[in-house]
């Protein structure tokens, strides 16, 4: 018998599956390159919407690792209306409310971890010095749930809005100009 794109005799029925080794393992693949991803994006655009100098290769072989989650946290600081500057007004603020979502969102992971143990530091400076892959358990719910499907997202508009910034600067419609 065909389901026809259905889940199959088990539909409306909400199973929570045990997290394997597997999915675990996707899981933390996914927020090692997402959460670097986004500091690397905030990095650049940060630089280019403020007329400073390019990143060394050093710098951006760096930022393409997992970042800490203090690194995290800084990158997310940066208000989208000092970033977004090339965009209207109602597109930044909606962008900072996920912003503001986001980072209460690390903030959240870094409570969680610190109630874990098992050598996970419980202060606040040890857990903002660490990697989100350094504190996640087995037999634990994943700490990036709830947050990796904002951060997914948020990283994946960088590439987009430095295109977006440069394009419009070239063209001559904002203020500070890019030379090209």
């Amino acid at each position: 018998m065909r389901w026809r794109g259905r889940a199959g005799p088990t539909w409306g029925k909400k199973k929570r599956r045990p997290r394997g080794r597997g999915r675990g393992r996707v899981g933390l693949l996914t927020w090692r390159y997402a959460s670097a991803a986004a500091v690397l994006g905030t990095s650049v655009l940060d630089r280019v919407v403020g007329g400073r100098p390019a990143l060394t290769a050093a710098v951006v072989t760096a930022l393409c690792e997992e970042p800490t989650l203090g690194q995290l946290r800084d990158a997310l600081s940066i208000p989208c209306t000092d970033l977004l500057i090339a965009r209207e007004p109602a597109f930044r603020d909606r962008h900072d409310e996920e912003r503001h979502e986001l980072l209460r969102g690390v903030q959240g992971v870094t409570e969680f971890a610190a109630g874990l143990g098992d050598g996970v530091p419980e202060d606040a400076a040890g857990l903002w010095a660490g990697r989100l892959t350094e504190f996640d358990r087995l037999g634990t719910d994943p700490l990036y749930e709830g947050v990796l499907g904002r951060l997914l997202p948020f990283a994946e508009q960088f590439p987009n809005e430095i295109s977006w910034y440069l394009k419009q600067s070239r063209a001559g419609a904002l203020p500070h100009q890019i030379r090209t």
